[in-house]
C-alpha cells in the first residue's frame, strides 16, 4: 500500500469516530509526505464549528498514536498568528504542506489559504536585535 494511503486512511477513519461534525480536516507531518513509519504518529489538524473547543489532544486510534490540533473556524486565525510570533509554524506548517482528508464545505481550502499567505509575509521582525554582540 502506498506510504500515504494506510495512514490517510487511518487518519480519516479517526476523524469521522471522533469528530463526525468536523468541517475540515487535514493529515501533516511525516505521514502526509510519504516518509511515515508504522510506529510514527499522525498529525491531524481538523476545523470545527464554532460551537465547539479549540484545543490539542493526543489519541491512540486503530493502534497508532494520533496528535489532534483542533480548532473552531473562529479561532483559526488567532492559532495561526500564535504560530507565526512564536516563530514555530507547525499548524501553519500542517495547514499548507498537509495532505487533505475533509472538506465538504470548502473550509479547509480557505483556511489553507490564510495558513499560506502568512508564511509568505513570514514571522515578525526580532524586536531589539542590532545584529552585532554585546560588549
Amino acid at each position: 500500500m502506498d506510504d500515504q494511503v494506510a495512514p490517510a486512511i487511518q487518519a480519516l477513519a479517526l476523524i469521522t469516530d471522533r469528530f463526525p461534525h468536523a468541517l475540515g480536516a487535514i493529515l501533516g507531518g511525516s505521514a502526509a509526505q510519504g516518509r511515515a513509519t508504522p510506529a510514527s504518529d499522525l498529525d491531524v489538524a481538523v476545523l470545527l464549528p464554532d460551537g465547539d473547543t479549540s484545543r490539542r489532544e493526543v489519541v491512540r486510534h486503530g493502534g497508532r498514536l494520533a496528535e489532534l490540533f483542533l480548532h473552531t473556524l473562529a479561532d483559526v486565525p488567532e492559532h495561526f498568528e500564535r504560530d507565526r510570533v512564536l516563530r514555530r509554524g507547525t499548524v501553519l506548517f500542517i495547514y499548507d504542506q498537509g495532505l487533505p482528508l475533509l472538506d465538504p464545505y470548502g473550509h479547509l481550502a480557505r483556511t489553507r489559504e490564510q495558513a499560506r499567505a502568512l508564511l509568505a509575509v513570514g514571522p515578525p521582525p526580532l524586536i531589539g536585535c542590532t545584529g552585532t554582540t554585546p560588549t
